[in-house]
């Protein structure tokens, strides 16, 4: 088993004795015992606002519940906590809790997991993404490939002779008479039988979409002020909504958005003088200020009364 697999292991076992989430990172780092006056390197491969995992280059000896001084950077910013090791193993792994932390020092290190979550969650994005597009391909090409066998046998079982039928054999040895078969005669081709307009429409391919269909896909440009409500961190943003739809909206922050996709939202907003919140997560972070939300368990009454607003943007964009 790797080091990174065991660390892996390791923090699932001890899920349940955490107070504040971890995030897989690799800084390199330098632990000072404080006792003993000796340093350590290493790197830290996962870390929370409590602590830390150290995985160290020389065999840890020190043992469990030492008091320690860690220091490491990650997302550009220098951090040095006092703290106490909780756990060693053989794999070279230190667990430690920070202790005595200054309040201005955790929120920064919030920050910097902020924005280690955002990286992690969209790197996970792209690997489903990269996997779903390498299934599509080899799927492409067992498909060619079957298609390819298809064609073949079909071919060779054009250029095969033509086999006699059995009768014509049977008149050959033995030349009685024999009473063939009345084929019935080819039905001649009817005259088209016009169809109703209605019926036309219905078959041709270009018929128009359901409107309730264009409405729940199209997005109308707004512009008017928003408020975000973190339900995780509890916290909330100001911004500005660009664009809206049934099924979602487009906002760009007044600050920096500090987490990743895939976190509960709640928009709050204002159209026509009526006030509007609706429940959601974060669909797509296109930059530092500009995130897609899409809706989630929307009710029918504030369904209808998006879908009025929508309505109103559309036709006064058309009359204007």
């Amino acid at each position: 088993m790797e080091p990174e697999e065991k660390a892996a292991e390791l923090a699932g076992g001890r899920h349940n004795r955490r107070t504040a989430p971890r995030y897989g990172v690799d800084e390199e780092a330098s632990l000072l015992l404080v006792n003993h006056g000796s340093t350590v390197s290493g790197r830290v491969v996962d870390l929370s606002v409590g602590g830390c995992c150290l995985r160290t280059k020389e065999r840890y000896a020190a043992g469990s519940m030492v008091r320690v001084e860690i220091t490491f950077r990650t997302r550009g910013l220098a951090f040095r906590f006092s703290g106490t090791t909780q756990w060693t193993d053989s794999w070279n792994l230190v667990g430690i809790r920070f202790v005595d932390v200054p309040l201005r020092r955790k929120e920064e290190l919030v920050e910097a997991l902020f924005e280690v979550e955002a990286e992690n969650a969209a790197k996970a994005a792209r690997q489903a993404a990269e996997k779903r597009a390498a299934e599509e391909q080899t799927a492409a090409q067992v498909f060619s490939a079957v298609s390819v066998a298809q064609r073949a046998e079909e071919n060779a079982q054009r250029q095969s002779p033509v086999q006699i039928p059995a009768r014509a054999v049977v008149a050959r040895v033995h030349p009685l008479p024999v009473a063939l078969p009345v084929l019935p005669r080819a039905a001649e081709p009817q005259p088209a039988v016009p169809q109703p307009a209605e019926a036309q429409a219905a078959s041709s391919p270009q018929a128009k979409p359901n409107p309730r269909d264009r409405r729940e896909a199209s997005r109308e440009e707004v512009d008017t002020t928003a408020v975000i409500y973190l339900i995780k961190i509890a916290s909330r943003l100001q911004g500005r909504i660009l664009d809206l739809s049934l099924s979602g909206c487009r906002i760009r922050t007044n600050e920096r958005f500090p987490v990743g996709i895939y976190t509960r939202v709640e928009t709050e907003f204002r159209l026509e003088g009526l006030p509007v919140r609706l429940g959601g997560v974060v669909q797509a972070i296109h930059d530092r200020h500009t995130i897609g939300i899409r809706f989630l368990d929307v009710s029918s009454r504030k369904r209808e009364q998006v879908e009025r607003l929508i309505e109103d943007i559309r036709e006064a964009r058309e009359q204007g």
